[in-house]
């Protein structure tokens, strides 16, 4: 069993936006439908903020990098699918980002087509252009997608009411699933908006291909994690906070499969801390 260890700064930073904000009863009942809007051309975006720490050890050597990264995160959704969900593309906008305390180039944007559950979980991804920077290879920012936001029950739920989920994601580079366990923290106002806290923890192991610039990577790991999430009643999501480990065995191979250089083993640890905030939204609409 592997048990995510945050440190104490980061437990601190994930409890900030439960402890910053007044809870307010609601102004409805004590049970709420927490669930996504999937209407054709709804479009919200939000402010990504990634800090992350990277810890790789290959060949008895170790390396340490920090990684900060701001983006500008569009969703919008296409298509109905026939099982309620819905066919949307997700784009990431880079803003900045530095390596260790320095700046470096950004990168290009990178857009995604996904496919949404009725509950608005992200139960497929395909990369539809652009490419990581190095610095941001190791992330999986493709695995990072799905933990973005929570899983949502679509029904009614009250305070202290728990749910789950588990989605499964193969491709021609290998397989990841996200496994969650949710509550219904709490009910109150966010920026004069009914919300609903919501608190996740969640597993995700891995067995894929990652491509980097000099090399191709075999990882095999798992990542966990917890978040924290505000979601308005109206269907949106207005900030999360969270914070996860990866831990990953590696296999280094040549990107050409170049004969007489063996594959080399390391290892691989990815500490990441993550703040969506919402910036922009449609007109906000009572919920059903």
């Amino acid at each position: 069993m592997i048990v995510a260890r945050l440190s104490p700064s980061s437990i601190r930073r994930l409890s900030v936006l439960g402890l910053a904000i007044l809870l307010l009863p609601a102004c409805r009942g004590d049970r709420v439908r927490l669930a996504d809007r999937l209407e054709p051309g709804r479009r919200l975006e939000h402010e990504l903020h990634l800090e992350a720490r990277i810890s790789r050890a290959l060949a008895g050597r170790q390396q340490r990098q920090d990684v900060v990264a701001t983006f500008r995160a569009a969703q919008q959704i296409l298509a109905p699918l026939p099982d309620g969900g819905a066919e949307a593309t997700f784009s990431l906008i880079p803003q900045s980002l530095e390596v260790n305390g320095q700046p470096v180039e950004v990168g290009p944007d990178q857009d995604f087509n996904v496919h949404l559950g009725p509950d608005g979980r992200v139960v497929a991804i395909e990369e539809a252009g652009g490419q990581p920077g190095e610095a941001l290879g190791p992330l999986g920012i493709e695995r990072l997608l799905p933990r973005l936001r929570p899983v949502l029950p679509g029904a009614l739920v009250a305070p202290g009411d728990r749910w789950r989920s588990r989605t499964n994601f193969v491709d021609e580079t290998g397989t990841f699933s996200l496994t969650t366990s949710s509550r219904l923290s709490e009910l109150g106002l966010l920026d004069g908006r009914e919300a609903a806290l919501v608190r996740t923890t969640y597993r995700s192991p891995v067995d894929r291909r990652e491509t980097f610039a000099n090399a191709v990577a075999h990882m095999q790991g798992t990542d966990v994690g917890a978040q924290e999430a505000w979601f308005a009643l109206d269907g949106s999501l207005l900030r999360s906070s969270g914070d996860s480990v990866g831990s990953y065995r590696v296999t280094f191979s040549p990107p050409g499969g170049e004969v007489g250089l063996a594959p080399v083993e390391g290892t691989l640890v990815v500490r990441l801390h993550t703040e969506l905030r919402l910036i922009s939204s449609p007109p906000a609409a009572p919920p059903a």
